[in-house]
């Protein structure tokens, strides 16, 4: 085990050809930046009614919709993973009641089509796209501000199963619930 900070010297003395793995693991000092490469993801959040809201800091038990959208920027097709971690202040809201989760009864979404699968998880939000093409497209769940505190909010991100370095972030933020 070596130290980051360490330096590490490798060198083959034989004659013989040496194929050598290095493996670095660890949290990264500063948050990585939105990006990607083949794609653009963003979450906005919303009023139920459709007003864009700022999740900097919300009141506990105020629903927002988290809306994602997915710009590709290649016209092939690709099998997609899209994971939005909660930030631990809030929580999905019941996918299960109309009045609840339920995103169809908000007509002012743009949502695909194309969707193959979706998990609301207790940290996350995932959905399984099969999606062709340049147009961008959206997904959406309703979360609930739950816990008051101040939270990390982890960034959303789009990866193409079979072509993994096609993948795409969205911003890390912090998030204040308050009472």
């Amino acid at each position: 085990e070596q130290e980051a900070n360490s330096p590490v010297a490798i060198q083959n003395t034989g004659d013989a050809s040496t194929v050598v793995t290095l493996t670095t693991f660890g949290v990264a000092s500063q948050p990585e930046p939105q990006g990607g490469n083949g794609y653009r993801i963003d979450r906005e959040y919303y009023t139920l009614d459709g007003e864009r809201s700022s999740p900097d800091q919300v009141s506990s038990g105020d629903r927002l919709v988290a809306v994602i959208t997915v710009q590709p920027f290649n016209s092939g097709d690709g099998r997609l993973m899209v994971s939005d971690p909660l930030p631990a202040g809030f929580e999905i809201d019941n996918p299960n009641l109309l009045q609840g989760g339920d995103v169809r009864a908000l007509d002012w979404l743009k949502l695909s089509n194309r969707v193959q699968n979706t998990e609301f998880r207790q940290d996350r939000f995932l959905a399984a796209v099969d999606h062709g093409g340049t147009d961008p497209f959206q997904l959406a769940y309703i979360v609930r501000a739950v816990t008051p505190g101040t939270y990390h909010h982890p960034a959303a991100t789009v990866t193409d199963m079979y072509r993994p370095e096609y993948r795409a972030n969205t911003d890390q933020g912090e998030l204040i619930v308050i009472p």
